[in-house]
Formats: C-alpha cells, sequence, structure tokens
C-alpha cells in the first residue's frame, strides 16, 4: 500500500511523530478543560439559584405557620377574656367556666409551641401574655391580685392588653412586616374622650 509507513523508518513525516502526539495530548487535554470550565460555570450558579430557592421555601414554609400559630394564640386569648368577662352573669356557669378552663389549657399548649418557632422576643412576649392570663383568671375567680403592687396598681386585664401588643410587635418583627411596632392600641375605646 502506498499509505503504509515502514518500522524501520521510525517516524512520520521526518521525526514529527512525537510532536503530533503532543499536539494531540494538548488539544485533548484543553478540550477537557474547557468542558470542565463550561460545566462549572453552568453549575455554579445553578446551584447557587437552588439553594437560595430552597431557603426562601423553607422561610416562606416557617412563616405561614408562624402567622397560623401567632393567629391561633392571639384568638385563643381574645375568646379567653371573652367569655370570662361573661362569668358570674347567670346561665349555665359550669359550663361557660368548662369553656375558661378549655381555651385556658389551649393557650398554655400553643404558647409551648411558639417556643418552637418563634424568636427570643416572641417566646417571651407569649410568656408574659400566659403569665397576665393567669393572673386574670385568678382575679376573675375572687381573688386578690397579689401584684397589683408590683405593676404599679395596673389591672391584669391592662397588663394583658400590654402584653398582647408585645407579642404582635415580636411577631410582626419576625415575620417581617413593615413598620412592625405600628400596631394599633388595644385599649377600650371611650367615645366621650375621641374629639
Amino acid at each position: 500500500m502506498c499509505f503504509e509507513i515502514k518500522e524501520s523508518q521510525g517516524s512520520w513525516f521526518g521525526g514529527r511523530k512525537r510532536y503530533h502526539r503532543l499536539m494531540d495530548l494538548n488539544a485533548a487535554f484543553t478540550s477537557i478543560l474547557l468542558l470542565v470550565a463550561g460545566a462549572a460555570i453552568g453549575v455554579i450558579p445553578t446551584y447557587l439559584m437552588e439553594r437560595r430557592r430552597e431557603k426562601h421555601a423553607l422561610a416562606i414554609r416557617w412563616d405561614t405557620a408562624l402567622y397560623e400559630l401567632c393567629k391561633d394564640f392571639s384568638t385563643t386569648v381574645r375568646e379567653f377574656v371573652h367569655l370570662g368577662r361573661r362569668l358570674g352573669r347567670g346561665g349555665d356557669e359550669e359550663a361557660r367556666a368548662a369553656e375558661v378552663e378549655a381555651h385556658h389549657a389551649h393557650l398554655r399548649g400553643l404558647a409551648q409551641q411558639v417556643r418552637l418557632l418563634g424568636s427570643q422576643d416572641l417566646q417571651q412576649a407569649a410568656r408574659e401574655v400566659e403569665h397576665h392570663v393567669w393572673w386574670v383568671r385568678y382575679v376573675w375567680d375572687g381573688r386578690e391580685d397579689e401584684l397589683a403592687s408590683y405593676y404599679a396598681g395596673v389591672p391584669p386585664e391592662a397588663r394583658l392588653r400590654a402584653a398582647m401588643h408585645e407579642l404582635y410587635v415580636a411577631a410582626r418583627v419576625q415575620l417581617g412586616v413593615a413598620n412592625p411596632r405600628e400596631v394599633a392600641s388595644d385599649e377600650p375605646i371611650d367615645p366621650r374622650r375621641m374629639s
């Protein structure tokens, strides 16, 4: 054959056999390097974006759970206060007292759940609400407010309203609400004071 190279020659095209092999290795190495660089250029941003999406999804999932928990917590406090204010006004007092007890127990359970999801400020606010709820109930049962002097004569229900305000602020801070401290006052509305 005319394309056949004799073994005795030892090289192609006058000693360039080794040079062509190096060129082939350099080309292969360059191709592999470019392939790895291209893959890294594609993988790294994808990885970073995926991590960002996962963090965002996790934050949304926890924010939703926290929002629902805080909503249940504040609703339970409202219902507790509403039921407690009706104690001693006639009707089935035993059933009403049982409802107050059930709401109080439910509130204690919700306060423990806040400890799982809430920031330290939110946990502390929930503990204070739980504390003041207990004292509100203590006074409703006809006993004297033993902490009146400690709280400068502020009645338990007013202390509870203040603690709820702090709970709302702490929840809004953790949920990332704009202007979290701007929570409307929960003081009773007296139309005589409005002008």
